[in-house]
């Protein structure tokens, strides 16, 4: 207890009671062993040291390839190279999770709590995998089927205020865990997928000399909007690989830490991403077609009903007419024809990966999921907030107002 209660100020009760239960009292413990101990030294020792302390797969690089109009019929299109992907695969990654000790804290059957739950996804894919098929290869498989659930966020972020030092990183988390467990920092429930890479500067070299409407700027800027969508998009057609594709339609087998194996199904439940990755155009929402002229009636009945009713498909017919008019005759990637096709519904040309590798049943717009950051804590709606209530503040018995807007 002297130790405990002198020195450093960080040192708590529970820590302390680690250190007896898991080092002092270990069979193993030889105080021989700490002669000559220097914890700076040892840390040296551990950084230059080429052991790994997780079983997680290390990122590898990779590139990864865009088609970039020529903006002339008489022109074909052209790939385009783009390098420094930095990934993981994530089929790795979930084999991986299973031999750290996170895995002792996953959920692989929906429990009573989720049943109280109308509508719950979980639940939902919980009775869809039932009824797959097996692998042709393991007809007879007669191991337990679960769900493992795989929410991604992807956020486009800045290193530095004085430079242009930026990342933009796919990272994932699994649904069968507690949301308790992930939300602590220190958890390791977060793991990183992937940094997409941003165009290079050689790509305004290559465009400056084969797009032949680069001189124009309303051209020049679509193009490089077109091209960074397509550039995310590519990054998720080389993640969603042949091994995941398989795993997610067939399942993959995995012994739990329990020595048990199971059959998982991993299953694409939330994907959040920040406007790079999204559309700001006449239609705001990405599940519904409601118009930016009718937020004002948000909660009333007539909004509810629209939520259902104009419910967002995705336009994979005129998606492709779109691209065909671009790449095959030339027209503007913003032009008349394109926005003839798409603009009402606030759609792009640009092939999404999620459906070309998981199939059109794959539903698109029930996987993005609300960014609470920039959208609300940190956009548009905070800085409106805001200024209501400078507002209630400067009419008459202001305080009071904000008093009673604190209540409701």
């Amino acid at each position: 207890m002297t130790w405990a209660s002198s020195g450093g100020q960080t040192k708590s009760e529970a820590e302390t009671t680690r250190l007896v239960n898991d080092a002092l009292l270990q069979d193993d413990f030889d105080p021989a062993d700490l002669n000559g101990f220097n914890a700076h030294t040892e840390n040296i020792r551990l950084d230059r040291s080429q052991i790994s302390l997780s079983t997680l797969p290390k990122f590898q690089e990779s590139a990864v390839t865009i088609e970039v109009p020529s903006g002339d019929r008489e022109i074909g299109s052209q790939d385009f190279r783009i390098p420094g992907l930095q990934y993981r695969s994530i089929l790795s990654v979930i084999k991986s999770i299973f031999a750290e000790p996170l895995a002792e804290k996953f959920h692989f059957i929906p429990f009573k709590l989720f049943r109280a739950l109308p509508g719950s996804d979980l639940l939902e894919q919980h009775d869809v995998v039932q009824r797959l098929a097996a692998p042709l290869e393991q007809l007879d498989c007669k191991l337990e089927r679960v769900v493992l659930g795989l929410m991604f966020w992807s956020d486009s972020t800045h290193l530095a205020s004085f430079r242009n030092a930026n990342l933009w990183p796919i990272y994932m988390m699994f649904g069968n865990l507690s949301k308790y467990i992930r939300s602590r920092p220190n958890s390791g429930a977060c793991q990183h997928i992937a940094y997409i890479p941003s165009l290079p500067a050689s790509f305004h070299d290559f465009a400056s000399s084969f797009f032949t409407k680069w001189s124009i700027a309303k051209q020049r800027k679509s193009l490089l909007t077109h091209c960074r969508r397509g550039l995310m998009h590519a990054v998720w057609k080389f993640l969603l690989d042949d091994e995941f594709v398989h795993a997610y339609n067939y399942g993959i087998v995995i012994q739990c830490p329990d020595e048990i194996e199971h059959r998982f199904y991993p299953q694409i439940f939330t994907y959040s991403v920040d406007y790079p990755e999204k559309d700001k155009g006449k239609c705001p929402c990405p599940r519904c077609l409601v118009e930016k002229s009718a937020l004002d009636q948000m909660g009333l009945y007539h909004d509810l009903r629209n939520r259902i009713t104009k419910f967002r498909e995705l336009l994979t017919d005129a998606v492709t007419r779109a691209r065909d008019f671009i790449y095959r005759l030339g027209f503007p990637i913003n032009g008349t024809a394109v926005d003839n096709l798409l603009k009402d519904t606030s759609s792009i040309p640009t092939i999404n990966s999620f459906v070309a590798c998981l199939g059109t049943r794959f539903n698109v717009p029930q996987m993005l999921a609300v960014d609470l950051l920039h959208e609300i804590e940190l956009g548009v709606w905070q800085t409106l907030f805001t200024h209501l209530i400078r507002m209630l503040y400067a009419a008459p018995h202001g305080p009071i107002l904000v008093a009673r807007l604190d209540e409701r």
